[in-house]
C-alpha cells in the first residue's frame, strides 16, 4: 500500500523561494527598500558618532606615558613607539557612559513615540503621507549632520533616526503586508527581515570602513552616499503608497492568483464576444435566406433549403414516377 503523503512536507517552502518572490514582484522589492536600506544611513551616521566621541574623550582624557598617582606605564601608551595606542582609563569610561545614556535616551524616545504617536500619526496623515515621513526625516537628519558635525548633534540626530524607526518605519512596513499573499508575508518577510537586514548593515560598514581614514572625511563622503539613500527612500515610498492604495482598493493580492485569474477572465469575454459576432452574422444570413448556413427552424426546412426549388422538384417527381404501371409499384418507389 502506498503511504499517504504529508502535508506538511508537500507544502514545504524551498530555500530560495523569498528571493524568487523578491525578484518577480516589484511591490515586494518597494518593502525590501523601506525595510532595510534605511540601514545604511544608520550605520554610517552611528559609525559617525562613535568616533566623534573617541575623538572628544580622548582629547578630554589624554593618555599619558605613566600614571602621576602609581607611575606605572599606562596600558594605552606603547614605550616602543612613544605614542598612544589606545584610549586613557578615564576616557574608555566616559565614552561607556556616554553610549549607555544613547540607548536610555533612544529607548525613552521610541516608547513615548510608540506610545503615544504612531496610531495618531497614521490616523491624522494616513498611511501613504506617513511612508514618506520617515524618509524625509532621514534626509533632514542627513543634511543637518553634514552642515554641524559637533558630537551633540550627531548625538540627536542618531537619536532621532533610530527612535523614528521603531515608532515610525516599523509599523508602516508591516501595513504594507495586507494586500499579498500568504507566501509573501511568510517566505519573502523572513528573507527580508534576515539576509536584506544584514545586507544592508554590512553594505553601511563598506562605506564606513571606506572613509574611516579621518572622521572629516566619514562626514564628508558618508552624508552624500546617506542623502542618496534617503532620496531614493522617498521616491519609493511614493511608489509604495500609490500602489498600497490601488491594490487594497481593487482587492488585488501580490503574489495570489490576480495574473492567471485575469487572463482567464480575459479570454472568456473575448470567447463570448466572438460567439456574439458569430451568432449575430448567422442571423443576418438567416434573414436573406442566401445561404445554407443559416439557422432555420424546423417547419421552415423545406425543398428549397435542401438545395432544390419548386419546379426542379416537380420535374424530378414527374421523372421517376412516369415509369410506374400501377399504385402498388409507385408506393414501393415512394417508399425507398
Amino acid at each position: 500500500e502506498e503511504e499517504e503523503e504529508d502535508p506538511k512536507k508537500k507544502n514545504k517552502a524551498g530555500i530560495l523561494e523569498g528571493i524568487h518572490l523578491f525578484m518577480e514582484h516589484n511591490y515586494v522589492k518597494g518593502i525590501f527598500a523601506i525595510s532595510c536600506l534605511f540601514m545604511v544611513e544608520v550605520t554610517i551616521v552611528d559609525y559617525t558618532m562613535k568616533v566623534l566621541a573617541r575623538d572628544h574623550f580622548s582629547t578630554e582624557y589624554p593618555c599619558a606615558p605613566y600614571n602621576e598617582e602609581t607611575g606605572e606605564v599606562m596600558s594605552c601608551w606603547d614605550p616602543t613607539t612613544n605614542s598612544a595606542v589606545g584610549m586613557s582609563t578615564e576616557a574608555a569610561e566616559s565614552f561607556t557612559t556616554f553610549m549607555g545614556l544613547f540607548g536610555q535616551a533612544t529607548n525613552t524616545l521610541s516608547f513615548l513615540l510608540s506610545f503615544f504617536g504612531t496610531s495618531a500619526i497614521i490616523r491624522y496623515l494616513g498611511l501613504r503621507t506617513t511612508l514618506l515621513l520617515f524618509p524625509s526625516i532621514c534626509l533632514i537628519v542627513i543634511v543637518t549632520v553634514r552642515m554641524y558635525p559637533t558630537l551633540n548633534v550627531v548625538f540627536a540626530a542618531m537619536m532621532i533616526l533610530k527612535a523614528n524607526s521603531y515608532a515610525l518605519n516599523n509599523p508602516t512596513k508591516e501595513m504594507l503586508y495586507q494586500p499579498t499573499s500568504s507566501n509573501v508575508k511568510y517566505k519573502a518577510k523572513s528573507w527580508i527581515d534576515i539576509f536584506g537586514a544584514r545586507g544592508s548593515k554590512a553594505l553601511g560598514s563598506v562605506v564606513t570602513n571606506a572613509f574611516s581614514t579621518s572622521a572629516v572625511e566619514l562626514i564628508d563622503k558618508g552624508s552624500l552616499v546617506g542623502m542618496c539613500v534617503a532620496s531614493f527612500l522617498i521616491w519609493n515610498a511614493r511608489f509604495m503608497g500609490k500602489k498600497f492604495e490601488e491594490y487594497t482598493d481593487a482587492g488585488y493580492v501580490v503574489g495570489g492568483a490576480n495574473k492567471d485569474d485575469d487572463n482567464d477572465e480575459g479570454y472568456s469575454d473575448l470567447g463570448e464576444e466572438k460567439l456574439s459576432k458569430n451568432v449575430e452574422m448567422a442571423t443576418q444570413q438567416n434573414d436573406a435566406n442566401d445561404t445554407s448556413c443559416a439557422f432555420l427552424e424546423d417547419d421552415e426546412i423545406g425543398a428549397e433549403e435542401e438545395g432544390q426549388s419548386e419546379s426542379e422538384g416537380g420535374a424530378d417527381d414527374d421523372d421517376e414516377v412516369s415509369g410506374i404501371s400501377s399504385p402498388k409499384e409507385k408506393h414501393v418507389v415512394e417508399l425507398v
